[in-house]
This record gives C-alpha cells, sequence and structure tokens, in this order.
C-alpha cells in the first residue's frame, strides 16, 4: 500500500472542522483508519489504533484556533478563552429547572396488576435530523445508534404482549418538549428516552465507558433502578455500571408519568463503537431493558 493511499484512509470524526468550544485546556480527539496503521501519530505522538481501526487521544489546546494532525490529516478548530473573573465578567446564571409545565403534580397509579396489553410504554429515541448527538471514531452518529436500541426494545416489549408508542420512527426530531408530552397524548404508564454517552470534551475517549440510567424524582428513579438492574447482568463486567443518577433533563422532568433516561454505552470509545454496532449485543442490550421495564410493570408499589 503507497502512504498516499495509507495517508487517505485515516479519518478525524470529531472535532469537526470549525467548531468552536468554550474555555478547554484539552480536548479530545476521535477517528478512524482502514488502511491497517498501526503506527498512528497524532498530534504529534504515537496512539493506539484499536481493532476496528478506531482511536481515541486527548490533546492540549489552546485559546484561539488549534489545528491537529492525525495521520497527515489535519483538522481545525476554535477554543473560546477563559473569561477574566478579575476584570468583572459576570459568571453565567444558575440554571433553574422546573416540572414539565402540562404535568400534573401526583403521580399517576402505578400499573401493577394489571394485563401487559392494557399498559403503555413510550419509548423516545434521543436526537434525529440535524441534531445528530455523539458521533463515534467511524463516523457513524448517536440518533441512529438510539433509533436502532428503541426499534429493539419496541420488538422485545410488544412480543410481551405490552402497548408500546414511538416519540419517532425514522430519522426525524420532535421538538424536545414535544417528547415527553407523547406520555400524555397516548395516555402513557411509563416514558423512557433512550440514548448512547460521550464525554466531556476535556476527557479521554479512550477511559471513559459505562452504562447508567437518570431519573428526576421518585417515581422515575424505581422505573430507572428497574432497567438499570436488568442493564447491570446483562453486562456483567464487560462494562461499568454507574448505576441510577440524578438529572434534570426535559424528558426525566415528570412529576406525573414515570420517566427517565437510558445512556446505554459511549459510542465514543473504540470498544464502546464496537459494541454498540454489534447487532449481538445490541438485541442483549435491547432484552434487558425491556426486562428492567417489565420489572417495573409487575412490581408493587
Amino acid at each position: 500500500m503507497t502512504a498516499a493511499a495509507l495517508l487517505a484512509a485515516v479519518t478525524i470524526a470529531f472535532p469537526r472542522e470549525g467548531q468552536r468550544f468554550g474555555p478547554l485546556d484539552r480536548c479530545y480527539l476521535i477517528g478512524s483508519t482502514d488502511g491497517g496503521e498501526t503506527n498512528l501519530v497524532v498530534a504529534g505522538r504515537n496512539v493506539p489504533v484499536y481493532r476496528t481501526g478506531a482511536w481515541g487521544v486527548l490533546v492540549d489546546v489552546v485559546p484561539g484556533t488549534n489545528t491537529v494532525s492525525a495521520g497527515g490529516v489535519e483538522r481545525s478548530f476554535f477554543v473560546a478563552p477563559r473569561p477574566d473573573l478579575a476584570a468583572g465578567a459576570k459568571k453565567a446564571p444558575e440554571k433553574k429547572y422546573e416540572k414539565l409545565p402540562y404535568a400534573g403534580d401526583k403521580p399517576r397509579k402505578h400499573p401493577s396488576g394489571r394485563a401487559p396489553g392494557e399498559i403503555t410504554i413510550v419509548l423516545d429515541p434521543g436526537h434525529g435530523e440535524a441534531d445528530t448527538g455523539a458521533t463515534s471514531p467511524h463516523g457513524w452518529f448517536e440518533k441512529d445508534a438510539n433509533l436502532l436500541l428503541a426499534n429493539e426494545v419496541r420488538d422485545a416489549l410488544v412480543a410481551r404482549g405490552y402497548r408500546v408508542v414511538m416519540t419517532r420512527e425514522d430519522d426525524s426530531f420532535p421538538a424536545l418538549y414535544d417528547r415527553p408530552k407523547v406520555a400524555f397524548s397516548s395516555n402513557a404508564d411509563a416514558f423512557v428516552s433512550l440514548h448512547h454517552n460521550a464525554p466531556p470534551h476535556d476527557k479521554d475517549p479512550t477511559k471513559l465507558r459505562y452504562h447508567c440510567v437518570y431519573a428526576w424524582n421518585a417515581i422515575g428513579e424505581r422505573l430507572a433502578r428497574a432497567i438499570n438492574k436488568r442493564m447491570a447482568a446483562s453486562f456483567g463486567k464487560s462494562l461499568q455500571d454507574n448505576g441510577v443518577m440524578h438529572a434534570n433533563f426535559a424528558v426525566t422532568r415528570n412529576p406525573e408519568i414515570p420517566s427517565c433516561l437510558v445512556e446505554a454505552d459511549f459510542i465514543t470509545s473504540p470498544a464502546g463503537e464496537e459494541s454498540v454496532w454489534n447487532p449481538e449485543q445490541r438485541k442483549k442490550t435491547s432484552a434487558a431493558i425491556a426486562a428492567g421495564i417489565a420489572d417495573w410493570c409487575g412490581a408493587r408499589q
């Protein structure tokens, strides 16, 4: 293989060309090579290449335009300077989160004791259209991974007899606050948003990888714990379990309908990317999520 062909095979999936970031001292880069490269040089140092050709690395950056080379391919992006608080710059006001404006204040009756056919679950494949979500080393989008996983969770729930409603069934983008509203229009018993994770921009993408479920209140937490328990059992020691975590996401702030957000894996990790797009692993993950939802439906509250 010629040197030119080898260089042409290297790609940088993140950051995008011209992407702008807030103040950072370091930023992660991910990409891939299909040229059999095992001695890839990124930002002047050798970087291990995963068996799929994926790679990831954390590089130092400076305020202003940064240009980084990976295997001869360049990528430029902009890092904002840190605000000079001593000079009188103001901190951004702290965000205050409230419940969904169209939600009631009291939880609906739990569905235990009802037949699966009388129980409705809303599944929300996160992102869609121009909102791609995170990007994997090979340039694949989280929005697509979310939809693939949601379709399989739906099929697993339907096989158990449950009624399932999807917030999207294609590459569309329902508005953020319209997604949980589907739970009300369909008289749902639970709402589960499905996602795949990415690290903060200043963390090493090869070292941060786990699964978790986010919830906002007690009713959402009980649903989240049932799902996470099954996921932890399914993944075993192959993926770190970060358990149930608190989050003020728009899709979880629901006092009326139990709601949670699942982060099934990190697609930015080379190993995570491989797992997420493996059909056999996706089937196991979807089965675990469906089993957790079924556990919650049958549990006494």
